[in-house]
């Protein structure tokens, strides 16, 4: 097993990338499951994580990047991601996109601790 990749249940775009993609990592030996069963009570997602077989626990553009390294599609990520600045520039836009998602039942909590 190379680890686990848990995601947000909660949020439609989350489940359907990993519907997308779930094949593809199970075969690569990763197991998926909602970031829900690890968070206290009322807490919230912010970002995916993966936690490796040899202990890393890594999350959001870092966990993507991991995951990019085990498919011949990601690699060029992974590339991209050793320029100066780039590292910087992924964390950014992964913030970005995680701060704008919608979750089942109207805006996430992350959304509404900016009003």
């Amino acid at each position: 097993m190379n680890g686990w990749i848990l995601y947000d249940a909660g949020c439609r775009m989350c489940r359907d990338m990993m519907r997308r993609v779930q094949r593809t990592f199970t075969s690569r030996g990763f197991v998926f499951a909602p970031l829900q069963l690890e968070l206290k009570p009322g807490e919230r997602p912010t970002e995916m994580r993966v936690r490796t077989a040899d202990g890393r626990d890594l999350g959001g553009a870092d966990a993507l990047l991991f995951l990019a390294g085990f498919v011949w599609w990601g690699r060029p990520l992974c590339w991209f991601a050793k320029l100066p600045g780039a590292k910087r520039l992924l964390r950014w836009l992964y913030r970005e996109i995680a701060s704008r998602r919608s979750c089942d039942n109207g805006a996430c909590l992350l959304l509404e601790a900016r009003t």
